[in-house]
């Protein structure tokens, strides 16, 4: 029967590739999340400042810089929701590849346990066939 070895290598470098892009994937997330939290962070700090002053001209420009800012957010609101779509497909792949290998593996120590039952039968019969040849030798 043929050595699966190379073959369990090949799909097992496949689930670690697979999984390198997955952790790429979380990565960029939360990338996009910690700009998103600075973003919230200083438009917070901006508006202490503005209610502070609390002149016409401070809250004026405050709205404007808000809105910007909100609109960024937007941005990598989406940005994450599109990542995580994809995050949600590299999962898929991750766990399609992973069963992959463990058929793979599966069906290798299968092969292996019916040659280590085979080979076992073989020693029995020898072993079995020298008892054999012993005890015809004492009667003789």
């Amino acid at each position: 029967m043929a050595n699966l070895h190379g073959l369990i290598r090949l799909r097992r470098y496949t689930v670690e590739e697979k999984q390198k892009l997955l952790s790429s994937l979380y990565r960029e997330v939360e990338a996009l999340i910690n700009q998103r939290k600075v973003l919230e962070d200083q438009m917070e700090r901006e508006r202490i400042i503005a209610m502070n002053e609390g002149t016409p001209d401070a809250s004026a420009d405050y709205g404007r810089y808000a809105e910007n800012v909100r609109k960024k957010i937007g941005k990598f609101n989406e940005g994450i929701r599109k990542i995580e779509l994809k995050i949600d497909v590299a999962q898929e792949e991750v766990r399609a590849a992973f069963a992959e290998m463990k058929k793979v593996q599966i069906v290798q120590r299968t092969r292996e346990e019916e040659e280590q039952k085979a080979q076992d039968a073989k020693e029995s019969a020898t072993l079995d066939e020298i008892a054999i040849d012993g005890f015809r030798r004492q009667d003789d």
